[in-house]
């Protein structure tokens, strides 16, 4: 009698939290070194990244999906916008550099892109 279970290494591993996984590996250290001005800044993106991290794992987890699915949907776009604004050179002033340069930004943007359409394949996913 065959069993209806797949192999344990045949079947894909949940890649919204690896995507969550490989985007805080990038940006924590960016955050670390944000100038003492910017340390709030800093600080809100740090937990922003945890509290996706932990929704991700959550969503992963549970039987009604849906709710958690849409707090990561908020929470992804309140990153995004810190980013944004990271990233903002009249935000900081004539004098200061903000703290994330083009480069960072445009990769950190990509990262929040990429787990954006992850994200939202599995939304659909779930209304069906």
């Amino acid at each position: 009698m065959q069993s209806k279970m797949p192999a344990p290494g045949s079947y894909e591993p949940f890649r919204l939290k690896e995507k969550i996984g490989e985007m805080m590996k990038y940006g924590r250290p960016l955050t670390k070194n944000f100038s003492r001005k910017d340390r709030d800044l800093a600080d809100d993106m740090r937990v922003s990244m945890l509290k996706m991290y932990h929704l991700a794992v959550e969503l992963e987890k549970k039987y009604y999906r849906k709710t958690t699915a849409q707090e990561l949907d908020v929470e992804l776009e309140w990153l995004r916008n810190l980013v944004r604004m990271a990233a903002d050179k009249d935000l900081c002033g004539a004098k200061f550099a903000p703290p994330l340069s083009m480069h960072q930004y445009e990769t950190w943007a990509r990262y929040n892109t990429e787990i954006g359409c992850l994200l939202g394949k599995y939304i659909a996913s779930v209304k069906k």
